[in-house]
């Protein structure tokens, strides 16, 4: 630790780009849930598939809602230790509705997010989670860990757990499944939080640090 008081450190918090907005193209829609076959209903998770991110965690609470209809889609690369997440699929019976797509072309995600019916990042810890901003701001109710960077990127616009209880995530995300209007209130509250980080702002808040220390 730098041990620098806190009057001396400015906190830059990076935007959303403006690609990500709701899709109600259902043309494009369509073009895109064939292209990577995705189920009719699914929750979302995004980035490298790695023990930090908690996808065996989310399996596990997927297998727990007992809601048969709703799959699991994950997007993102192979990384560290991912072998026993492939694993942890098949040994909780889930291989045919967990969906590993591997990396997919970025023109393509907002569409991914916005037919998602819910996005999790259950993460046991994260440097940001920019992943969040991007699903609220095309729309899609979130669900979060309560670690690390997370919650000063929900705010009050998702719901937040205990990454580490499994069945507190699986609860909210039944609950989130199971009620539309609940949903549909926590994308709008996501689409306001969204619009509250933008490159734009980030690099004025940049120019402006810089100005300070110079003038120091």
């Amino acid at each position: 630790m730098l041990n620098a008081p806190a009057d001396q450190i400015t906190v830059i918090y990076p935007g959303v780009e403006p690609r990500f907005r709701p899709v109600d193209d259902g043309e494009l829609l369509q073009r895109v849930r064939a292209k990577y076959d995705l189920p009719q209903r699914y929750i979302l998770s995004l980035g490298t598939v790695q023990p930090r991110k908690n996808y065996a965690g989310l399996m596990a609470a997927l297998a727990g809602m007992s809601v048969p209809d709703v799959a699991l889609v994950i997007v993102g690369g192979r990384g560290w230790l991912s072998d026993g997440i492939y694993r942890a699929a098949e040994r909780l019976g889930l291989s045919a509705r967990v969906c590993f797509l591997g990396f997919v072309d970025d023109a393509d995600l907002p569409a991914i997010y916005s037919l998602a019916e819910l996005f999790a990042l259950p993460s046991l810890y994260e440097g940001f989670g920019i992943p969040l901003l991007e699903a609220m701001a095309c729309g899609t109710p979130v669900v979060a860990a309560d670690n690390s960077s997370l919650p000063e990127v929900v705010g009050q616009a998702g719901v937040l757990v205990d990454a580490r209880d499994t069945g507190t995530l699986a609860e909210a995300m039944r609950q989130l499944l199971a009620h539309p209007e609940q949903r549909r209130e926590l994308a709008q509250r996501g689409l306001a939080r969204a619009c509250q980080f933008s490159w734009q702002h980030a690099a004025e808040q940049l120019l402006a640090t810089y100005r300070h220390v110079g003038a120091s």
